[in-house]
């Protein structure tokens, strides 16, 4: 087994952590390499490689992200674009998304042996179209977020699902979550908790002005359009993908959102349900 071993080094012990994952991946004979940006930092642990970022994930079997969820949702999409698996270490705090705790190493050995399963997620994808004409797209392993951006006024920002108004929100902005994204931001903004492994579109307002309006659960093949609303003097929205640079939304843009053709695998070592994980990183953020 070959894997791709991507840390996240702003993380307190991220290369105490990442260190002792090598020594155990090279006692158990499984052999793992870093992007060559790594290099001066892991240049001594013993039996590591060093390839170039564009080389990395199609030489491997399994992509193993060192960190918290952010670095988990960076890596996933990485290796969900090369149909790979993906296991996450926990470097963080909460941390959703992790297979295993720093202290679990030891179930590394479960690789070689296939006692592991896989959670299949959905990926939203997301396109910027102006004038037409499509001049962005990424994809989404928890939420898109449209949101006023540094306006400190509320805004209005139109909802369509496949075609049909679905609300005029006058809001501090919208979440497009997918069920893995529903424990994230849709979480602290009210929205439903849903079943990571369903396929499911979870729509959630950001502070809405309005009594009436609630959360929207949406079948995965909808199609969701948003765009700057009328019912207010809204010229630009700003948006962004799972946390990332945001971008802008200009009046009279849309932006269009689908399920994706591709979906993320992440191998899940410890026999715990996501009720359990759910309940414990709760107790942890009390």
């Amino acid at each position: 087994m070959k894997t791709a071993i991507i840390p996240n080094l702003t993380r307190k012990n991220a290369i105490e952590i990442t260190s002792a994952v090598c020594k155990e991946l090279k006692e158990l004979g499984i052999s793992f390499m870093f992007a060559d940006r790594f290099e001066s930092v892991f240049c001594n642990v013993e039996n590591a490689v060093f390839v170039s970022e564009s080389e990395l994930l199609d030489a491997v079997d399994l992509v193993i992200s060192i960190g918290g969820d952010g670095s988990m949702i960076h890596a996933a999409k990485q290796a969900a674009v090369k149909g790979k698996k993906i296991l996450g270490i926990n470097a963080g705090h909460l941390a959703y998304l992790c297979g295993i705790d720093a202290d679990e190493l030891s179930m590394l050995s479960c690789l070689l042996t296939d006692q592991y399963e896989t959670d299949e997620r959905m990926l939203l994808n997301v396109e910027l179209i102006e004038d037409d004409q499509r001049v962005f797209s990424g994809i989404c392993v928890n939420d898109l977020v449209v949101s006023r951006g540094v306006n400190l006024n509320l805004v209005d920002i139109a909802v369509h699902s496949d075609g049909h108004l679905i609300a005029d929100y006058i809001a501090d902005g919208v979440i497009v979550s997918t069920p893995t994204g529903s424990t994230a931001y849709t979480l602290a903004a009210g929205g439903p908790i849903a079943d990571p492994t369903m396929d499911a579109m979870l729509l959630t307002p950001i502070c809405p002005h309005q009594l009436n309006l609630r959360p929207f659960i949406f079948r995965a093949d909808s199609v969701l359009e948003l765009s700057c609303g009328d019912r207010r003097e809204t010229k630009e929205l700003y948006a962004s993908l799972d946390g990332d640079t945001p971008f802008i939304l200009k009046k009279n843009a849309v932006l269009k959102v689908t399920k994706a053709d591709i979906k993320v695998n992440f191998v899940k070592i410890k026999p715990t349900n996501f009720v359990d994980v759910l309940n414990v990183k709760m107790a942890m953020n009390r």
